[in-house]
């Protein structure tokens, strides 16, 4: 059997009773086709990033358990048939089990940070110090030409009796 994860989104409008209905029909899903739940973790009601269904907030629910691809179908089935649950994602679960159910979430946290950063290694040595560029810094400047501005009227160009003629053609017209 393969491990998996599952991470719910359900409609904030229930009560406690109707998010623990709601779990429990998925918990008796995975014991009925033979698989065995691994971890629970409650998040509990969070800000979506962006409305869904009309609703800003979700009571978030993440499961980690086996099972096999029977259940995979009748988890999804039972996403889509019943209402309350917002967005769901099932996917094979690849991290430490043991590091979750000892608690300790700060650990965690930092994983899904290094994620969202683009996933950084901590073997970034071959990559060197980061270096923030300057203008000053920067070796060509000498070779460029002063910033003009282009909004002052320019002496040698005249009174702009190009701009005259141009007013004068529109209003006979």
């Amino acid at each position: 059997m393969q491990v998996y994860e599952t991470t719910f989104i359900l409609s904030p409008q229930a009560d406690d009773a109707a998010f623990d209905r709601q779990i429990n029909a998925i918990t008796n899903l995975i014991n009925k086709f033979n698989g065995k739940l691994l971890h629970e973790d409650r998040w509990g009601i969070r800000r979506l990033a962006y409305p869904i269904k009309k609703f800003n907030q979700g009571f978030y629910t993440r499961m980690i358990f086996e099972g096999n691809g029977a259940l995979l179908e009748e988890i999804e089935r039972h996403f889509k048939i019943e209402e309350p649950y917002l967005r769901y994602l099932t996917v094979i679960f690849e991290g430490d089990l043991e590091r979750i159910k000892g608690g300790r979430q700060d650990e965690i946290s930092d994983d899904r940070r290094d994620f969202r950063r683009g996933g950084r290694d901590d073997d970034d040595s071959d990559r060197g110090p980061r270096r923030r560029f300057n203008r000053d810094d920067d070796d060509s400047s000498s070779d460029r030409k002063p910033y003009r501005r282009f909004n002052r009227v320019d002496e040698n160009r005249g009174s702009g009796s190009s701009n005259d003629k141009s007013d004068s053609d529109s209003g006979n017209a």
